[in-house]
């Protein structure tokens, strides 16, 4: 309820702040608020920040319409949305944070990991209660929106889907070769669609 009364004040779309209005807000003692919080609370709370604020900015009054792995791009943010955005949060804690914020960070999950190595630095290196994959799931995020963007040739699609193909069969225990180097000799035959057809079915 706190969250939600922190993240929406201000009311829904049409009675949205303006950057202005948000910058001019109180930022919350962020070190004693998670201080005592075990990793799970932390994560927890800093991840409800994020998604409140976000929900507002789209004008959504349920913070259940911002899922915590769902893309901000999927959710509609736009460049000046996802401006919007990084100036409440950081009027909320006090940070400075990047303007590119958004696109870095394109998860609200992702997001909250980022804010709370910010927040508590040091609590942040010893998240026991983040799983382990987290940090790659987050850096796989980031992956994702570069990709969208991606501009080239069938030649860099090939490079792309054989350096990713290497991942995945690392990440699957795969085979390497004596130099320590993943072993793509089964894949050389196949073809820029069949490669990425395979990390499709890979791919969560």
């Amino acid at each position: 309820a706190t969250l939600r009364a922190l993240a929406t004040t201000g009311g829904g779309g049409a009675g949205r702040r303006t950057a202005a209005a948000a910058g001019a807000e109180q930022p919350v003692d962020w070190a004693a608020r998670l201080a005592g919080l075990s990793a799970a609370e932390r994560h927890r709370l800093v991840l409800g920040l994020v998604r409140g604020h976000a929900a507002t900015v789209l004008g959504h009054t349920d913070v259940d319409a911002v899922q915590a792995e769902a893309s901000f791009k999927e959710l509609g943010f736009d460049s000046l949305t996802a401006v919007e955005l990084r100036n409440r949060l950081a009027a909320a804690t006090g940070l400075r944070l990047p303007a590119a914020m958004v696109f870095d960070y394109p998860e609200a999950a992702v997001l909250a990991e980022y804010l709370l190595e910010r927040l508590a630095p040091d609590d942040a290196t010893t998240a026991a209660g983040r799983d382990g994959a987290d940090p790659v799931l987050g850096e796989l995020a980031r992956l994702d929106h570069t990709l969208d963007a991606l501009v080239t040739d069938e030649e860099g699609r090939h490079r792309i889907a054989k350096r990713l193909s290497g991942l995945l069969a690392k990440v699957n225990g795969g085979p390497t070769d004596a130099s320590g180097t993943t072993d793509f000799t089964t894949l050389e035959s196949a073809s820029d669609d069949e490669m990425f057809a395979l990390i499709d079915r890979e791919l969560p």
